[in-house]
Formats: C-alpha cells, sequence, structure tokens
C-alpha cells in the first residue's frame, strides 16, 4: 500500500528529521484553503480532562537499592509515571550503607568499589519489565546515595564511575521504549551532583560524554545544571560563549549536531528563586544566567525533556513559584514533568489557588473552578487538540484520499519519543440474518511520514524587555493516501468513519489521549463515503474553496495575555477590546 504525506508546519523553531519527507511553511495566521474537500462536523474544543498520557506530567518517586546479588527488582510501580532513584551504593567504597551497634560497638559498613554483577544488571532489566508491564514510563536517575538519603561524600573514584556507566549503558539501549529520560546521576548526594569533594566538571562531562557515545541517540541524557550540559557539550567559558546568538555557540552547535538536542538539564530547584536555588548563575559573566539558560532549552530543548521539582520561596527572593509565571515560561523551556511529591507545600498551594490566566478554553476570567493545580497539570509536556478537518467526502475505485487537518499544541511542550502515527478507517460490516451488528471491522494505515514530534507548541520571542507570541501552537498536517489495496467487502454507498492515532509498537497500548472527546481509536476526523462506481480524482478536480476561519490564537505582550477569536479581542480580565 502506498502511502504519501507531507507535513505544513506554522512558526518558529523547528527542524526536519532526515527520514522525514517533510514540507516546512511559514504560514500566516489565515484559513485552510481546501480544494475538493469538505470541512467535517466534529467536536474540536479541548474537553479540559486530564490525559493519561504517561510520558509527561506528575512524577511519583521510587527508589530501588541495587545489591551485587539477592537484590529484589521493582515488582508494583507506584506509578504510571515513576521516576526510578536506582541506587548503586554498594558498589562504592567511599558509601557508607549502616552502622552496626549490637555488641555494645558501632561498626560503619561500607560498600565496596567493583564491577556491577549480572544479578544486579538483571534487577534493573526486571524493574524496566515490570514498568512496561504496568504500561508506564520512566525517568532514571542512578548514583550511590545510599536510599536516596542525601548523604555526602558517597561517589566512587573516577575509574569506577566510568566502569559503571559502560556497564549500565546496554540495559538502559535496551529499554529507551519506557525511558523518557536519563538524569545523570552517578555524582554526589541524591545523584545531584553536588555536596562531593571528588566532583568537577571535567569529570561530569567525561562520565555523561561516555553514556552518550555507548547509548542510542533515542535516549535523551540531563545534567543538573545549564553549567554541566555546557561543559558536556564542550563549552568552557560559560559568561561568554554560552549565548545561542554567539559564534561560538554556534560552532560547537554545528560539530555536535544531533547531540545539541539530545543533551538537557533537570532542575530539582526549580521556581524556588530566581536562580532556582542556584540552578542559574547570579553572575552572568561566569555563568550561565536564567535568560541564556531558557533561551538554550527553548531552542535546542524542543523535543527532550525537561522538569525536576518545584520549590517554595526561599526567605527574601523573588517569588516566581506560581502557575502564572508557569504559564509564561513553562512553554519557553517546555516543561514535561515534576514531582508529585515535593515541595509538598508548593503542590497543595497549587491546588487551592484560582488560575488567574486565560490560555484557550482554561480561562481563569471564566471558570471559578479552575485550579492552577489543574492548569499545570494539565499542560505538562504536550497536550495536541484537533482544532478543524477537512476531508475527501467520497473516495472512489482509485482509492484517493485527502486530508487537511489544523491540530493545536496546547501544552508547555512537544512529544519527546518517537511513535507511529496511523489512519484507522472503522467500516460498518453488513447486518445480514443476524440479530445483532457485527464490529466494525478497523482498518489501520501507517503514516510513516507523519511525526507528532513536530506538532510544536507556542513560541514566545523575547526581543530586549519584551515578549510577544510568535507562534500560537497550530500546526496543519495535510495528506493524500491510496487505499486502492483496502478491502471494503460489500460496504459500497456506505459511511467510513476515520480517526487518527499516534501509538507506540501497538495500537490500543502506549497510546496518546487528544484533548477532544475521547473515543477508542484516536482522535475522530470525520467520515467520508466510499463509492467504488466512482473515481476520487475526477470527484476531486472540481475545487471548493473554503470560507475565512475566524482561527483564535493567543497574543503575550510582556505579563499580559489577548485571546483574540477573530471578531474582537479580549484582555485578561476579559473585558472588550
Amino acid at each position: 500500500m502506498s502511502v504519501s504525506s507531507f507535513f505544513n508546519l506554522r512558526g518558529a523553531a523547528h527542524f526536519a528529521h532526515s527520514a522525514l519527507m517533510v514540507m516546512l511553511l511559514a504560514l500566516p495566521q489565515s484559513p485552510v484553503f481546501a480544494a475538493g474537500l469538505v470541512k467535517q462536523d466534529i467536536d474540536t474544543t479541548d474537553h479540559m480532562l486530564t490525559l493519561t498520557n504517561y510520558d509527561r506530567g506528575f512524577y511519583t518517586p521510587q527508589v530501588l537499592h541495587i545489591k551485587p546479588s539477592g537484590g529484589k527488582p521493582i515488582e508494583k510501580p507506584y506509578s504510571k509515571l515513576l521516576h526510578l532513584r536506582a541506587e548503586i551504593s554498594e558498589f562504592s567504597s567511599r558509601a557508607w550503607l549502616g552502622i552496626d551497634t549490637t555488641g555494645g560497638k558501632k561498626d560503619t559498613t561500607w560498600g565496596k568499589s567493583q564491577d556491577l554483577t549480572e544479578d544486579a544488571l538483571g534487577v534493573l532489566q526486571t524493574t524496566f519489565d515490570n514498568i512496561r508491564k504496568n504500561g508506564g514510563h520512566v525517568i532514571v536517575r542512578i548514583c550511590y546515595d545510599p536510599w536516596y538519603n542525601g548523604r555526602s561524600n558517597v561517589t566512587p573514584e573516577h575509574k569506577w564511575v566510568l566502569k559503571h556507566v559502560e556497564q549500565l549503558a546496554p540495559v538502559l539501549s535496551k529499554n529507551t521504549d519506557v525511558i523518557v529520560a536519563l538524569e545523570m546521576g552517578m555524582h554526589g548526594a541524591y545523584g545531584e551532583m553536588h555536596s562531593d569533594t571528588s566532583i568537577t566538571y571535567d569529570r561530569v562531562a567525561e562520565a555523561t560524554n561516555l553514556m552518550l557515545r555507548s547509548t542510542p541517540p533515542e535516549l535523551k541524557i540531563l545534567t543538573r545544571t545549564g553549567n554541566y550540559s555546557a561543559k558536556v557539550l564542550g563549552f568552557d567559558n560559560w559568561g561568554v560563549d554560552f549565548h545561542i546568538d554567539g559564534e561560538k555557540f554556534a560552532e560547537i552547535a554545528k560539530a555536535k549536531g544531533d547531540t545539541m538536542y539530545r543533551v538537557g538539564m533537570f532542575n530539582d530547584g526549580y521556581l524556588g528563586t530566581q536562580y532556582d536555588y542556584g540552578t542559574w548563575g547570579a553572575d552572568c559573566k561566569t555563568s550561565i544566567c536564567r535568560e541564556e539558560g531558557v533561551a538554550w532549552l527553548e531552542k535546542y530543548g524542543i523535543n527532550t525533556p525537561y522538569g525536576g521539582e518545584a520549590l517554595t520561596t526561599a526567605n527574601g527572593y523573588q517569588v516566581i513559584n506560581t502557575p502564572e509565571f508557569l504559564a509564561y515560561e513553562g512553554f519557553r523551556t517546555h516543561t514535561s514533568y515534576l514531582n508529585i511529591q515535593w515541595n509538598n507545600n508548593l503542590i497543595d498551594s497549587w491546588k487551592k489557588s484560582h488560575f488567574k490566566g486565560t490560555d484557550f478554553e482554561y480561562d481563569g476570567t471564566k471558570i471559578d473552578s479552575l485550579t492552577g493545580f489543574k492548569y499545570i497539570n494539565d499542560h505538562l509536556g504536550y497536550r495536541y487538540v484537533l482544532r478543524e478537518s477537512w476531508l475527501s467526502d467520497t473516495v472512489g475505485s482509485d482509492g484517493m484520499f485527502r486530508a487537511k487537518l489544523r491540530f493545536q499544541n496546547v501544552g508547555f511542550g512537544n512529544l519527546t519519543r518517537k511513535m507511529k502515527t496511523k489512519l484507522v478507517l472503522s467500516i460498518p460490516q453488513r447486518q445480514g440474518n443476524l440479530d445483532t451488528v457485527p464490529a466494525p471491522l478497523a482498518k489501520y494505515i501507517e503514516m510513516s511520514n507523519v511525526d507528532f514530534r513536530d506538532v510544536h507548541s507556542r513560541t514566545i520571542s523575547v526581543a530586549g524587555g519584551d515578549t510577544v507570541m510568535t507562534f500560537d501552537g497550530n500546526n496543519e498536517i495535510s495528506f493524500d493516501v491510496n487505499l486502492s489495496e483496502l478491502k471494503y467487502g460489500d460496504w459500497s454507498g456506505g459511511n467510513i468513519d476515520v480517526y487518527l492515532s499516534v501509538c507506540g509498537e501497538t495500537i490500543g497500548a502506549d497510546c496518546i489521549q487528544f484533548a477532544n472527546r475521547l473515543s477508542g481509536y484516536g482522535v475522530y476526523i470525520g467520515r467520508y463515503v466510499y463509492d467504488e462506481n466512482k473515481h476520487t480524482a475526477r470527484l476531486n478536480s472540481i475545487s471548493k474553496s473554503a470560507q475565512k476561519q475566524k482561527v483564535p490564537f493567543v497574543e503575550r505582550t510582556r505579563n499580559n495575555v489577548i485571546i483574540r477569536d477573530g471578531e474582537r479581542s479580549y484582555k485578561l480580565n476579559g473585558s472588550k477590546q
């Protein structure tokens, strides 16, 4: 079956994947003009449900203590999105495991620097298998801090860190289908690259680059701060060179190629201060400050997970840990995951707060029950809404089917992993002599040239002190599909319902939920009539121009939000302009 497709995308900050036949067009805010197509009467609203897309969202942490022998894997993951805190402290001579107080004396028990055993690696693999069986995904961090209790100076000699990286890499490589990202711990308390005198930027960079070389490009690798990531990428003088528009940055980006889009960072001091508790520098001459770091994530983290732990505000610092601030910066950093348990006081405050923003259907000026937590929870990562659909009204004997769709990604981020896009045709069966109507036949057609990683969220341009919305997340997809090999049975003259699904290896498992009304096959995009006595090419030779559509979009100027619906515009407080 031949399938020819192409993407039409609007906006900046898009990049083409070489495996795709992708056409990128900078389109104005204009309607779809669909020759020979019929606009479908379908539900195109965001139903504001919290979707079960478990490769993004709030995660639950769970610790795995890995032993040289006799270890036990995690049998029942705490949640569908798990933060796996695997610790290998028993493989570090510098990690003290406990104190024995029996016999009236205190003996400290230490680990032993040695190769990871087959038993230890097997426990990790079985844990991944159980996460997969649970239908979940996992953010992985591995370190030497016993039971993640925040102990300092536990990292073994550097040669052992490198050996362990090499031994862990095959297991991580085997499980990229369930691993959202690897938070490159390995060093320091909590694996957060601090509280350890043996840590240096050179050592972190060497270990991380070894992991990059030893694992496939599907595995995204994150360090704890922008400084560490910069060192991994080859920057030394961060305050001078780490500016995405600078010559040195362009030179390194060209040399690194796709690795620039694979390396990111995790942020366990997120929003606690304007510096995120030291994640960003205060002296921009010697460190990466917030704006430079956010600009880097915005461009090069476009399909790389970003998140961590949001914190309460330290005394005397600027308060930025609000849902309204995330409704701005979250789109720039493509924030995709946060810890549901920490900081619990902040999470509780979000649950009690009213979201004051105006963001398409999530309009705090009209919905009194809309909490800040609800807004953040629903917008972490990607969130796809089908806003418009034009399809062939009839498919004839030649099997040509055409479609133009407009999807809006209203989430903070984008899809970070490769998935399969398929058309699903629901073809009713004739009742015959039976008293019951047989279930419809489902036909699947893979759209190998459509990659939903390119259905990007909004873009915010920063120019001096001004911030302006330059892309509202609307992405137009057009494709032609030859259905001539499809077997309709005796259903000529009947309606065929059409869905679009984006799934992992198996339809019905690991499939993306769209924000439109839920259905079993994916998102419903409309229907056509199959008529074996007609010829599609002749049917579509007559052009049918679409009426001009009043497409809603968001415009932001500084901290003000304006929703325009094509006829009028509203300020943040809902007043008509």
